[in-house]
């Protein structure tokens, strides 16, 4: 008999004249396990989750930017009943620090921005707690405090951490280990930067900022439960989107801990809610004081003034182009605002870096720095896009200023200048990558572009498409991608499980998977139901656990659709490999001559001859496969955004009208499911950038956020969604068996630039400041007026 051994199988996805096979369940609608209990309102979130013998944390904030704590008296919320403790930086031991170099402890003499936590008091409820915040007595002195990167670096500015960073001034350390082992990266640099302008026929030169570092503003504000176990051990229970990023940042902040993370479905996060630092280090150190599990939930108002805002940005850059539309030379500097504390940002920057390589990727002459600043602003961190919106909204301003000097029509610039396979660029683990990316996306944007009407509503640069009245109206284009779709290793484990009783099985996927919001446990099971072909209400993903999944890094980059689904689909492969084996022994032929069907093994060409999976293998014991993904950064994604604007020309008010995306993701997973993605992508945080999301702060006074509640911070609701139409390619990507890549990240991270060129073409000026708000559009038009 031959000897049929590991790895000789290739259980690729079936293919039919070019095209793949049809699917039972991949590109099709399946209504998702946890569908009904989320509408119902039955699904367990954090809020809902509580453990024996557990209390309630709050934080007492800081009212100042910037202050020195000159006395701190506890003792009469200490007496208050109820209360277990009142801790402040005289109680904190050392090493609790937070960032990347750690440079910000969690509790300090000093604090360094309005909401920084200056006590946290335990309590048998939220209101005793509370309660005895307002008990508390602090005397500060307030110190200088500064609000703007470029102002941070600045001879005369404060400098927040004296000796924390190589640059003795408030410049952070660049480059961060665990994306670059090899070194830091933090600028793109090659060719001859003065001969590629030479050589330019049109130079933009423009400093833009995408500076007002909106909140992402999730609808379920963070939380945490931690318990402590004792010694080194911990139980952590979180409303973050990814249990093994949240053990990997905060391992090291609670010294000498051994976390175990367990999460929930999450009320969305927006790639926000991941590491929850803060909130986690108050709870354990309150566990640790009392005995107790501690339980936090922060509330809106904290959420805004405390938890991570977006980056700030400001770019001084100059690009340019040659005759026939190709980006030669890229010069300048990114400033990046990232708050009160660098929780590494850098990995961020370089994400930035790279996707402004995708968008300029035949321009050979770059010279494009990056300067990572701390402010005395709330901390900011991770929110959709992760520094690729941040750098691409700007640098897409000066883009435009090129196109706009040379009369070029931006969908062929965009067409002529975009990544494609073979091309070659610096991703943010600081090596040099070469594209194997789809050829299609020229294809997909001029589809786009026709399924918008780009040609009949384009003028040309500066032109509304009509004018009516008082209102004027204009088109615009944003161009993104993002290779971080294949980002980070992943594993998995796929187990078939016999039912007791019966002929059938249950197929276990055991991955760490948190639910967010936007299905990828849903796609983890379809994936495997395809490989093993059983029904895939048969199909259990495990609950997201640190401690009982192999790795996964979660949900972020829009890398699930790729590593989850190649280490699942290898993972089952694996296990059906053993399978067919196990079958080629009991019917006498080789493997290739069976194949499976909700756990039965058949003969292809005699499907009467077949038996029970349950019967192969000795009894009781689990078929089990393996699989992993590993990093790769070599397939980027695209996304077009178009969209067109109005503008009342006597209030400067802008409304979206409509937009459409076009991308190319491979293969489709779920239909229903790819539709929710784009149009989820441009909510908090994404399109509205542009025009009205903001944090303001109180600059000339205490330095505390303006935009503190849902009254003040101004963000699009569900019944304001603008019209939407999407162009969606299937070119069969060389990603992983089902040929798909993931898209939800980069789906409305080019709207804001968008808009902004749909409001300079229905004004008549270029307005390079977000958000554009009225006062914005008024001042630009003054300033037409005035020339």
């Amino acid at each position: 008999m031959t000897d049929y051994k590991r790895g000789k199988f290739n259980f690729e996805a079936p293919v039919v004249n070019g095209r793949p096979a049809p699917y039972r369940h991949v590109g099709k609608y399946r209504v998702r396990a946890d569908a009904r209990d989320i509408v119902t309102g039955k699904c367990l979130f954090l809020d809902d989750f509580s453990v024996p013998r557990m209390i309630y944390a709050q934080v007492l904030r800081s009212p100042y930017a910037h202050a020195r704590i000159k006395r701190i008296d506890t003792e009469k919320a200490l007496a208050l009943t109820g209360v277990h403790t009142v801790i402040t930086y005289k109680d904190m031991p050392k090493g609790w620090t937070l960032g990347w170099p750690p440079h910000k402890d969690l509790m300090d003499q000093e604090v360094y921005f309005a909401g920084d936590p200056v006590a946290v008091c335990a309590a048998d409820t939220v209101d005793i707690a509370r309660e005895a915040l307002h008990l508390i007595e602090v005397e500060y002195e307030v110190l200088p405090a500064v609000f703007d990167a470029m102002d941070a670096l600045k001879e005369d500015a404060p400098v927040l951490f004296p000796g924390k960073f190589k640059s003795g001034t408030n410049e952070v350390d660049p480059g961060v280990p665990h994306f670059q082992p090899e070194g830091p990266w933090w600028k793109v640099e090659g060719g001859d930067v003065e001969k590629g302008f030479e050589e330019s026929a049109y130079i933009g030169d423009s400093l833009v900022e995408f500076n007002k570092m909106c909140s992402p503003n999730a609808p379920e504000a963070p939380g945490c439960i931690v318990r402590w176990e004792g010694a080194s051990d911990y139980t952590i229970w979180a409303s973050s989107q990814s249990p093994f990023i949240c053990k990997l940042f905060n391992g090291p902040r609670i010294p000498k801990s051994n976390l175990r993370v367990k999460t929930f479905n999450v009320g969305g996060s927006y790639g926000n809610k991941q590491t929850l630092s803060s909130t986690i280090l108050c709870c354990a150190i309150a566990a640790i004081k009392t005995g107790r599990p501690v339980k936090l939930v922060m509330s809106k108002h904290e959420q805004l003034v405390a938890h991570e805002q977006r980056l700030g940005s400001k770019i001084r850059a100059r690009i340019g182009m040659t005759e026939d539309g190709i980006f030669n030379a890229v010069q300048g500097c990114w400033y990046v605002d990232t708050g009160a504390l660098c929780d590494a940002v850098q990995g961020q920057v370089g994400v930035g870096l790279g996707e402004a390589q995708l968008v300029m990727a035949k321009c050979k002459n770059w010279d494009l720095d990056s300067k990572v600043v701390v402010t005395n602003k709330c901390p900011a961190g991770i929110v959709r896009g992760y520094g690729g919106q941040e750098l691409n909204s700007c640098l897409a301003r000066v883009m435009s200023h090129c196109m706009m000097l040379a009369d070029k029509d931006p969908i062929e610039i965009f067409k002529k200048n975009y990544v494609s396979p073979g091309d070659k660029y610096v991703w943010r683990d600081g090596l040099v990558w070469q594209s194997r990316g789809s050829d299609h996306y020229p294809a997909t944007m001029q589809m786009a572009a026709d399924k918008f009407g780009w040609d009949e509503a384009w003028n040309g640069w500066l032109k509304p498409t009509r004018v009516e009245g008082r209102k004027a109206y204009g088109v615009g284009a944003g161009i993104i991608g993002n290779a971080d779709v294949c980002e980070d290793n992943t594993q998995c484990l796929v187990r078939i499980q016999h039912d007791v009783k019966g002929r059938g099985a249950t197929l276990i996927v055991q991955t760490d998977i948190t639910e967010s919001g936007m299905g990828q446990r849903a796609a983890a099971a379809k994936f495997a139901a395809e490989v093993m072909n059983v029904p895939i209400e048969k199909v259990y993903v495990t609950e997201p656990d640190s401690l009982n999944n192999v790795v996964n890094f979660g949900l972020c980059g829009s890398r699930g659709t790729v590593t989850v689904g190649k280490a699942v689909t290898k993972a089952a492969a694996d296990a059906k490999r053993k399978v067919l084996e196990m079958g080629a022994l009991h019917f006498h032929c080789s493997p290739e001559q069976l194949e499976t069907k909700d756990f039965q093994v058949f003969v292809r060409d005699n499907p009467q001859k077949s038996i029970p999976i349950k019967k192969l293998g000795p009894k009781d014991l689990n078929v089990i496969g393996y699989g992993e993904h590993v990093e790769q950064f070599d397939i980027p994604s695209c996304c077009l955004f178009l969209t067109e604007v109005e503008v009342d020309l006597d209030t400067g008010e802008v409304k979206v009208l409509r937009f459409t995306q076009g991308t190319d993701i491979g293969q489709i997973i779920d239909n229903r499911m790819i539709r929710m993605q784009l149009q989820g992508g441009v909510g908090s945080a994404s399109l509205d950038t542009a025009t009205m999301e903001e944090c303001i702060y109180d600059v000339n006074g205490t330095g505390k956020l303006l935009t503190n509640s849902m009254l003040e911070y101004k963000c699009r609701t569900f019944n304001d969604m603008p019209k939407h139409n999407c162009v969606i390619e299937e070119s069969q990507l060389d990603t992983f068996m089902f040929k798909a890549v993931g898209i939800g990240e980069i789906s409305g991270a080019a709207g804001a630039s968008a808009v902004l060129m749909a409001i300079s073409n229905a004004i008549g000026v270029e307005v390079n400041e977000y958000p554009a708000t009225p006062d914005v559009i008024l001042k630009a038009l003054r300033s037409k007026e005035g020339k």
